[in-house]
């Protein structure tokens, strides 16, 4: 055969070969199969979309390989090689929009799939905190509706979720209480979003299972799990506090630097992650007496898993230093300050799974917080010296029993919290806790699960019982309605008891009260869930707490506050919560609430903001390289109040605040399933309001992120 036909040949099998691939696309938790996922070839640019079945197929003429990405709005994107025809292809996508199939914890400490959880729980996926463009928790819970922030007699910033102070909202970090808190209230600006796979809120009284501080609900901020492939990731955001071109041009560029590096190697796996934010004082930073912040996130884990046994060793630490000054119109330095807060928390656990349906889990947790506030005059001399360190060991004993159809669990908590404050007279202050819980979760049928609970909690003299009582019905797959019924408690805090406290700048002094008793809730929640099978969700909730004991500031004599009992307050509300798959490129959530928080005397509870909506909208066309969010919220009109601490009074003002809308938006470019450009902007509309909030108006950020697996 000559040279001339053998190359004839060859051209011709070449120009002839095809390879073939078909398979279904399925979603990795319920095992259904997803329709509309697009599925596109990187190498020739031929693309198609799965059908009702979840089915594709492909034939490529004249080519060896094919490099395939599968997206849909709604599930993480899914990227392979094939180099060889496969006609059985089964490709699993995890779901990150309505969760139904992902397991929830918080509500009863073991597991649920969030379909049937019989106690009301909101997630927040990795796909909203993505597309959010929030860098800290703060950040993510404020888009949302019924949240909002304000500022303390004290000095110290309130975040209300759903008309609650934040210090009636218990908040965990991988199931674990955060040691560290200002003002009462654990600070959600000190915990960044890197990392996070979800948050996990519940609603209504949780002390029944976690003791104080859950009087309200609970806040659950769970990382990602260990991955099995060594991974890489890191990114980098640069940003402006400036309004218009020329004011980003002019004013300093704030960083913030994120990676994370998994590394596992037989039966042990290791993870780190690391945030650092660099803030300079800008065209709108004025609001806060700083002209330079740091932050920084620092957290590491090591994991160790054989025979049934699962050790974990977890370290986080935080740092964030703050400078300042206060001038003259003249530009003379009055004086400067600065605030450097240190925390560090070194976490023991273990799990063993003794059987399929038994397991014990111990925890031991050592927490330390250290925050000094100091004051320089001008001439350099001290003016205000202030530093306030808590410590923190704890031993946690849980048990979970599986039976046919029932689930025992249960456990015991010590701890011997410690707390100096220059703030407080008596120097160091210690309390010994102690804390027993039980708890019922009882399938009564397929449709009916029911969940009883009591904890028993000393604080020192103080003896506390808190009883919750659940049920859920599920009147078919689509529809569910939960009914509960708690009891909360909040213990009063060091700072409320013994605070003896000059605020200079405003003139007037805190004593604290030691005869105060802790604050009481008992409240329940109705709710019902529509969902259909792939791709809309739609929850209703109706919530009534009632708190007694409600500890609130009170002016004993001009110019000198303290703390008090009073008798009752109420606060009552309906949350809507909406999220929608419209099509494979496009997807929505909504949130409503109505809060309605009065005290005995039927007058409004400080800092309640009675009408709030919020949303987002995620668009990704074609093969969805690009993605499009946008996030809005809406505050309806309220009168504010203010303190007035000669009379210890909040007063309305006269003033309205009318109803405004902010808007954030960002741009993802996915140049590779390795890189990503992002470009965003929040207070899109530049609203500020420097009495009440909003405080910063528009900013534009720039980011890029790299993410490596192997």
């Amino acid at each position: 055969m000559s040279r001339l036909t053998v190359f004839f040949l060859f051209a011709f099998s070449v120009a002839h070969s095809q390879l073939t691939l078909s398979g279904v696309v399925i979603d990795d938790k319920s095992k259904e199969p997803i329709p509309l996922v697009n599925v596109y070839d990187s190498f020739s640019g031929i693309g198609t979309i799965t059908d009702s079945q979840g089915k594709f197929a492909f034939a490529f003429e004249g080519q060896k390989s094919a490099k395939l990405v599968f997206s849909h709005i709604a599930f993480d994107s899914y990227y392979e090689i094939f180099d060889s025809n496969q006609n059985e292809l089964i490709i699993t996508m995890r779901e990150t929009l309505i969760q139904m199939n992902d397991v929830v914890v918080t509500s009863t400490r073991n597991g649920y799939l969030l379909r049937d959880v019989p106690i009301a729980t909101e997630v927040i996926g990795k796909k909203e905190i993505n597309e959010s463009g929030a860098t800290t928790v703060s950040d993510l819970l404020e888009q949302r509706a019924g949240v909002s922030t304000s500022t303390n007699v004290d000095g110290g910033a309130i975040f209300n979720m759903l008309g609650l102070d934040s210090r009636y909202i218990l908040i965990l970090k991988n199931g674990q209480p955060i040691t560290g808190q200002f003002n009462n209230r654990v600070d959600l600006n000190h915990i960044s979003t890197n990392n996070l796979k979800k948050i996990e809120i519940t609603k209504g009284p949780g002390s029944a299972i976690y003791g104080t501080d859950a009087m309200g609900g609970v806040i659950n901020i769970i990382t990602e799990d260990l991955n099995d492939a060594p991974t890489i990731s890191t990114s980098y955001r640069a940003s402006s506090f400036g309004g218009t071109p020329k004011q980003i041009s002019n004013d300093p560029v704030n960083s913030i630097f994120k990676s994370s590096i998994n590394i596992p190697f037989n039966n042990f796996n290791f993870s780190t992650d690391l945030t650092y934010q660099h803030f300079l004082k800008g065209q709108q930073f004025e609001y806060i007496s700083a002209d330079q912040i740091d932050k920084l996130n620092f957290n590491n884990e090591i994991d160790w898993q054989a025979n049934g046994h699962d050790f974990r060793i977890a370290h986080q630490k935080y740092n964030q230093v703050d400078e300042g000054a206060t001038r003259l119109s003249s530009g003379l330095i009055l004086y400067t300050n600065e605030t450097n807060i240190d925390r560090n928390q070194v976490t023991v656990n273990h799990r063993w799974t003794i059987k399929n349906d038994f397991s014990i889990e111990q925890t031991i947790r050592n927490a330390n917080y250290v925050r000094n506030y100091k004051v320089n005059n001008n001439d350099g001399s001290i003016s205000t010296e202030d530093a306030t360190e808590e410590k923190n060991t704890e031993y946690e004993l849980l048990f979970n029993r599986a039976y046919k159809n029932l689930i025992y669990n249960g456990g015991f908590e010590f701890s011997k919290p410690e707390y100096k404050s220059d703030r407080i007279a008596g120097g160091v202050q210690k309390k010994d806790i102690v804390g027993i819980f039980n708890q019922v979760a009882w399938n009564i049928s397929s449709d009916i699960n029911l969940v009883s609970g009591l904890r028993f909690d000393t604080y020192g003299d103080t003896t506390v019982l808190s009883p919750r009582l659940a049920l859920s019905y599920k009147k078919s797959d689509t529809w569910i309605y939960r009914l509960a019924y708690g009891h909360g408690f909040r213990a009063p805090s060091f700072m409320e008891s013994l605070i003896d406290w000059q605020h200079l700048q405003f003139g007037y002094t805190v004593q604290g009260n030691p005869n105060l008793k802790p604050e009481v809730s008992k409240g329940f929640t109705l709710g019902v869930e529509f969902r259909n099978k792939n791709n809309f969700q739609l929850s209703t909730l109706l919530y009534n707490n009632t708190f007694s004991n409600l500890i609130k500031d009170y002016a004993i004599e001009p110019g000198l506050l303290s703390y008090r009992n009073i008798e009752k307050a109420y606060f009552t509300g309906i949350e809507i919560i909406t999220k929608w798959t419209i099509n494979s490129s496009l997807s929505s959530s909504f949130t409503f609430n109505y809060v309605k928080n009065e005290d005995k005397d039927n007058k409004q509870i400080p800092n309640t903001i009675p009408l709030s909506l919020g949303g987002r909208l995620s668009y990704a066309p074609g093969n969805q390289k690009l993605l499009y969010a946008l996030n809005f919220k809406g505050t309806g009109e309220y009168y504010p109040q203010e303190f007035n601490p000669a009379t210890g009074d909040y007063l309305s003002s006269e003033k309205l605040v009318k109803p405004y809308l902010t808007f954030d938006a960002q741009v993802i470019y996915k140049a590779s399933p390795a890189y990503q450009i992002i470009f965003g902007s929040k207070n899109i509309g530049d609203h500020t309001n420097q009495a009440y909030g909003p405080y910063i108006g528009r900013t534009a950020y720039f980011e890029i992120k790299t993410n490596y697996e192997r």
